[in-house]
């Protein structure tokens, strides 16, 4: 049976990452947060899952080569005005997002997203990006409230309850790290299920997005499939 991982990634492994196991038909096998590379990449080991979707940057802007200035190879051409095309056309749609430049504070999550893809790309693991705002807005409209709050994660929660089976009965408080790493989970299974689409330009990664009909038959506004 098909099964997709989610990781809603940190910047360290001072922070725990979210992760999410989804099997063939959407059901939570796992959902946790996660220190280290090591046991993200454990948890793949033992699940060994068709794609892995990572929320983060996965690539460099054509030409880049780092995500430092000035390179210290002297290879990468001046960073004025580089945004990847994937980011360019989610920011055309009104989706803002952390680009990747070479002044960006999330530079320290974008190395370490790119070397998570080439260790489970060595697993034979495919690997997407995928950016959990823009697949809420895709499955869900706007507005998306804030993700920190109490009241962000109840919203989230209620709506992916009608999307993934054993959510619901899953107890206790998930944080939002955990919700996100659902969300990217899901964005693989709908990506397997050829319901998502890549946005950008292959030549420096694209963004996978859920299309609209990703959503299930019966779907309410609450969440909850009729």
């Amino acid at each position: 049976m098909a099964l997709y991982l989610g990781i809603d990634l940190s910047s360290s492994e001072k922070k725990p990452s979210g992760c999410a196991v989804l099997d063939g038909s959407a059901a939570l096998l796992h959902v946790g947060r996660l220190s280290t590379d090591a046991a993200i990449l454990a948890l793949a080991e033992a699940h060994q899952p068709r794609l892995a979707a990572i929320d983060a940057p996965l690539f460099y802007p054509k030409g880049w080569h780092c995500l430092e200035w000035p390179c210290p190879q002297g290879i990468c051409p001046p960073p004025e005005g580089a945004l990847r095309a994937a980011e360019r056309e989610l920011y055309r749609q009104g989706i803002s997002l952390y680009a990747t430049t070479k002044k960006s504070f999330i530079k320290p999550m974008i190395y370490r997203a790119i070397g998570l893809r080439a260790c489970l790309e060595a697993m034979s693991i495919k690997v997407i990006e995928i950016y959990p705002y823009a697949s809420k807005v895709q499955l869900f409209g706007k507005p998306v409230p804030k993700k920190a709050t109490a009241a962000g994660c109840q919203w989230l929660r209620e709506r992916l309850e009608g999307l993934v089976p054993g959510l619901r009965e899953r107890e206790g408080r998930l944080s939002h790290d955990e919700l996100d790493a659902v969300v990217a989970a899901y964005t693989a299974y709908l990506y397997g299920r050829g319901l998502a689409e890549e946005v950008g330009d292959a030549e420096e990664g694209v963004i996978v997005v859920p299309r609209p009909d990703g959503r299930p038959p019966g779907w309410a506004a609450t969440g909850r499939s009729a």
